[in-house]
């Protein structure tokens, strides 16, 4: 398993990045590094189950239309979580029926790309912090 990450504090969960794009993948753990976020990154479904279960995230981000990851992985992936981890759908897809396959998939935050690094990072705080029904098209 390949993982890209930051350096995890003792008292920091990271949130957890699924993305089969390098390039969204590099831009937001550099981003969210800088911004002292812990952040786990991974191309992969058997990868995210595998950080989900061996250890404790504070978020999962989830890049949605790239090649295999698509919202039956959101359902699955959501249905590993513990009602407090919050998922992000981040995606290109932004019309109504996007945004109420995500409600129905049960995420936190709806986020529409290209996304800011400062609009990802934002919304990674507010929904660490327990806000849910985020939605963000830009």
């Amino acid at each position: 398993m390949t993982s890209r990450g930051t350096h995890l504090s003792h008292d920091a969960r990271p949130a957890l990045l699924v993305s089969r794009n390098p390039d969204i993948l590099d831009l937001y753990v550099l981003a969210l590094r800088n911004a002292r976020v812990p952040l786990l990154s991974v191309s992969g479904l058997d990868e995210a189950l595998q950080l989900i279960h061996d250890r404790s995230v504070s978020a999962i981000i989830v890049d949605v239309a790239e090649p295999g990851i698509d919202w039956e992985v959101c359902r699955l992936l959501q249905s590993q979580l513990h009602e407090q981890i919050p998922l992000i759908i981040l995606t290109g897809w932004i019309d109504a029926d996007a945004r109420r396959e995500a409600t129905a998939v049960g995420c936190a935050a709806f986020l529409a790309k290209p996304a800011t690094p400062d609009r990802l990072l934002d919304v990674v705080r507010r929904a660490r912090k327990g806000e849910r029904g985020i939605v963000v098209i830009d």
